[in-house]
């Protein structure tokens, strides 16, 4: 018997799992007596009637993407309770792939999420952040969309590679016709520097029913402004400055009621004689201070604009052909920190792509020589470089366009497509970073020789001058242009027929075939001042490499009864480098009765090494948030003594903030610092494979009213990546000789006095045995393996009451377990369960009311996350209870809160083709939970993290007309 009608609408409404989204049916949009149109729906390549499939689905419609205020794709994925923390343009100042967002689920990472515009992939981002790759959604139209539909199981077997932790499918609107543009202003209420706007026209001419064809054009652009940390600073949550001297308030600051100023200023200071001349900002201590927070970006500013053209076009009443062009142009300017100096830094190491060994940059004094310096001895120097021109600039563009045929033949459906897509990407920087040619050009070359004579007497008194206005050549030389240029090519061409292939006991067995072809090449080429070591600290990515991938594919669904349905499913795809793969999957769908379906499925998932992975790569990079286990208790019981010894001095005494500043830069440098990381690609990898499991039920007891329950499983091995720092040190004595290299205790730069003790002496006191971290070298591996579950959740309701209709939806997601294998730990075993441990929350979860009333459609909100501790896996020691107590936080503060935020929207269509809207994002104004460990890893506690903490409540107003 056939599916029944009204299970078939649960199963799409829920979407199989969970979901805010009403069913999405042909049947809505047709005439009550015509035909019903076979769909393909994602997770499956059979055209069916509707959403008959047995794998969970979430679906949110335009309506629900209205409601939810949200002005870019990117934040569209974070409002699913199944999207795990990812990059965002906003942080992505510090990535190799900086101007660029991408999504995650299940927390398995962006490489292992499928994104799709309109069942097909789109071009990666050109820049890969590091070595993974992904689709940037900020290129991704988000006023063009009529559907998201989310596959949260993987996809595989369907789509081949990377859809290991699930699919998401971006689906275009179709057979549009008319104009309509849209306006989009937000802002937050306390800060007015947080806003962005976006602005749309959506037009589309033709109707496939009657005129036989149909195109749609796009374009939208968004303006976001940028933000500084001293426009907000003052307004962070008071509980920071309790614990964060930087941030706590005190009399007599300059700059703020927040914000501790900082002695690396300028003109600058010499250690014993005082500020340099021309200071207009003298402390207590007479030393010139500066506004750190002044150069601290709390968000860029981002410029894009995105162009989609469709079209289709029926041949007979067997065939029409299609087309579609995609054209993005996204541009993310970060203001970035002003370059600083400091003679006491000691060295500064980093890798060197030239040679392939680690490169150091040596600080000193000013000489007594020196014009400004006047005592007749070497003096230290703290200065910072305001000329800095301090800025990043990611500019990136992307284009898909494709063109193809689809029909009916003989009862079977077909389609097939050729295209061709790409993207670019434009990364430069200026600033923060010197370069080493030119700071020896313009400033001398510092430190001292092997006999302890300065190495250079004109030091700091060449063509560069402190204090001074510079030309442009000598900021030129010093502060050079450096970055990357990326570029990704693909050509593609798919085919695949669907139809009825026999009978099982009178029963339609359907069948899916189907093939493709992918060629693509990536090409990322740093500068030649990268490639050449010479900007300090700054490592270099490069890539330069082809691979032609081919897949054939096979479903088939087999009705065992008349309430019982298995679909199985398999891909082979074959990628140069290892034998083809093969992921299999199968489905069941048993309809227990017309309220309840059962569920359940089991599949594999793989995905292929990238070609920054396994092709010609190679990367030099500063790894920051560095803790050496040989090192870092040390350098916090230094660190004490030093706070100790300065809080004793008084208010006047120059040594008093010097002696703070030490003790912050000693303990950041041993317990949050960097190392030069070296890494090269590997040849031998072998493909990250998975096994995923899902078993559930849909329930509708009374019409209006439904309930599902899933429960997933996925395990991931072979997965591709880098032992990290924190566990290569944890087992330093396992690891081969040059993976983990140390400069000599003679060439210590932490644990030095600032009252004359020689270092040695301060060594021993504290007991310190093993040199600097100098430099970590590796390889990509297949290094590791990963396990989790947990629970998706889902109810609806649509309730008629006398004051208007009521639409309810709740979604929630229970993280069960999540554990990672490591190789080093008892031999060989998997580490803690992170489920309720920093950055894993154990239920993330919404619920919404939605009522409309005539014109008037109002809807509040509400998202949850729970709680977690600081700590991370077992290795981790600096943020349990413990560890929290080390740093006076009690086991409140050892923990981030639970989190509820309420968003209100309304909208209102009693205006002739206008429709006007308001979104309040955070309506009750609600600080998000307190997070030490956040602030305290950005170096020492200066810079907070959370720009939600300072933004509060915000305003979204939304003007659409639709022309007639």
């Amino acid at each position: 018997m056939p599916f029944p009608f009204r299970l078939k609408k649960i199963v799409l409404a829920v979407a199989l799992t969970f979901g805010p989204a009403h069913a999405v049916l042909a049947q809505d949009a047709a005439a009550p007596n015509a035909p019903v149109q076979r769909v393909v729906i994602t997770g499956s390549n059979i055209a069916r009637i509707d959403a008959e499939t047995a794998t969970p689905l979430q679906v949110i419609k335009r309506a629900e993407i209205d409601r939810l205020g949200v002005n870019s794709v990117r934040e569209l994925v974070d409002t699913m309770t199944a999207s795990t923390s990812s990059l965002s343009d906003v942080g992505g100042s510090s990535s190799f792939a900086g101007g660029a967002s991408s999504a995650s689920l299940r927390n398995l990472g962006k490489q292992s999420t499928l994104v799709l515009l309109n069942s097909r992939r789109v071009a990666p981002y050109a820049l890969a952040d590091y070595n993974e790759v992904f689709t940037n959604l900020d290129s991704l139209p988000l006023d063009a969309i009529e559907r998201v539909e989310v596959l949260r199981s993987g996809g595989s077997s369907i789509y081949g590679s990377d859809a290991v932790a699930g699919v998401i499918n971006i689906i275009t609107r179709g057979d549009y016709r008319g104009l309509t543009a849209r306006a989009t202003h937000e802002q937050a209420s306390k800060h007015s520097g947080f806003h962005e706007s976006t602005a749309s026209l959506t037009g589309g001419i033709g109707d496939m029913a009657v005129d036989g064809y149909n195109v749609l054009a796009n374009v939208e652009f968004f303006k976001r402004g940028n933000v500084f940390w001293r426009e907000v600073v003052d307004d962070i949550n008071p509980a920071y400055g309790s614990k964060f001297a930087t941030l706590r308030p005190a009399s007599g600051l300059m700059f703020g009621n927040r914000g501790a100023p900082s002695t690396f200023s300028f003109p600058g200071n010499l250690i014993g004689q005082g500020a340099l001349p021309g200071c207009t900002t003298l402390n207590a201590a007479g030393l010139c201070v500066y506004d750190r927070f002044s150069r601290f970006e709390v968000q860029p500013k981002a410029d894009r604009a995105n162009l989609l053209l469709s079209g289709k076009l029926r041949f007979s009443d067997t065939m029409e052909g299609f087309a579609e062009v995609l054209y993005s142009k996204t541009k993310t300017t970060y203001g970035s920190t002003y370059a600083t100096y400091d003679s006491a830094a000691g060295v500064t190491t980093w890798g060197n792509p030239a040679t392939g060994q680690a490169r150091t940059f040596d600080h000193g004094p000013i000489p007594a020589g020196h014009p400004l310096n006047q005592s007749g001895r070497d003096l230290d120097l703290r200065y910072r470089f305001l000329d800095d021109p301090g800025f990043r600039q990611s500019d990136s563009s992307q284009y898909r366009a494709l063109a193809g045929l689809k029909g009916n033949w003989r009862n079977y459906d077909w389609e097939s497509a050729i295209g061709i897509m790409g993207s670019k990407s434009t990364d430069r920087s200026r600033g923060t970073f010197f370069s080493v040619n030119g700071f020896t050009q313009v400033i001398g070359t510092p430190g001292y020789d092997e006999d302890g004579n300065l190495r250079d007497q004109q030091f700091f008194n060449r063509s560069y001058r402190l204090g001074q206005i510079n030309s442009p050549e000598v900021i030129n030389a010093l502060f050079p242009e450096n970055g990357y240029d990326g570029k990704i090519t693909q050509q593609f061409w798919d085919g695949r027929i669907s139809g009825e292939v026999g009978q099982f006991r009178g029963r339609k067995v359907l069948m899916a075939l189907g093939a493709d072809i992918r060629h693509e090449k990536f090409l990322i080429s740093p500068t030649a001042n990268l490639l050449a070591g010479d900007i300090v600290s700054n490592g270099a990515a490069s890539a330069d490499a082809a691979r032609t991938s081919t897949s054939a594919f096979a479903e088939a669904e087999v009705p065992l009864t008349d309430a019982l349905n298995m679909t199985g499913a398999a891909r082979v795809d074959k990628f140069p480098g290892f034998g083809a793969h093969v992921s299999p999957k199968l489905a069941m769908r048993f309809e227990a009765s017309k309220a309840l379906l059962l569920r359940g499925t089991i599949e594999t998932g793989f995905r292929a090494p990238n070609l920054t992975e396994s092709a010609q790569s190679s990367k030099f990079a500063f790894s920051s948030g560095t803790q050496d286990p040989q090192r870092c208790s040390q350098a916090q019981a230094y660190a004490n003594d030093l706070r100790a010894r300065s809080d004793a001095l008084p208010e006047t005494d120059p040594l008093k903030a010097i002696t703070s500043a030490k003790a912050d830069a000693v303990e950041s440098k041993e317990c949050f610092g960097g190392v030069p990381s070296i890494v090269r690609n590997n040849p031998d990898l072998k493909p990250e494979v998975s096994r995923s499991a899902t078993i559930g039920f849909v329930l509708e007891p009374i019409k209006g009213y439904n309930l599902s329950l899933d429960y997933w499983r996925i395990r991931r091995k072979d997965e591709i990546s880098l032992k990290s720092n924190d566990e290569l040190l944890a087992a330093e004595a396992q690891q081969a000789p040059g993976v983990i290299n140390r400069l000599p205790l003679t060439q210590e730069s932490t644990f030095t006095s600032v009252e004359g003790e020689s270092t040695a002496t301060v060594q021993q006191r504290y007991g310190v045995t093993a040199g600097p971290l100098s430099s970590i070298n590796g390889t990509f591996l297949n290094v590791s393996k990963t396990r989790t579950s947990g629970f998706d959740v889902g109810a609806a309701a649509r309730i008629d009451s006398g004051i208007g209709r009521w639409d309810l939806t709740f979604n929630a997601t229970r993280l069960l377990d999540f554990k990672t294998f490591f190789a080093e730990r008892d031999g060989g075993s998997y580490g803690d369960n992170l489920a309720g441990r920093y950055g894993y929350s154990k239920t993330v979860a919404n619920f919404t009311a939605a009522l409309q009333t005539g014109n008037v459609n109002n809807s509040l909100r509400f998202a949850w996350n729970s709680p977690t501790t600081l700590n991370g896996d077992y290795f981790d020691d600096q943020y349990t209870d413990a560890g929290c107590a080390e740093r006076d936080w009690s086991a409140q503060e050892c923990r981030v809160a639970s989190y509820v935020r309420a968003d209100y929207n309304v909208s209102y269509t009693g205006i002739k083709n206008l429709t006007l809207s308001a979104h309040v994002g955070n309506l009750f104004n609600r600080r998000p939970p307190i997070d030490y460990r956040s602030i305290n890893e950005s170096g020492g506690g200066v810079i907070p993290q959370d720009r939600e903490d300072v933004q509060g409540r915000n305003v979204r107003v939304t003007l659409v007309y639709k022309f007639k």
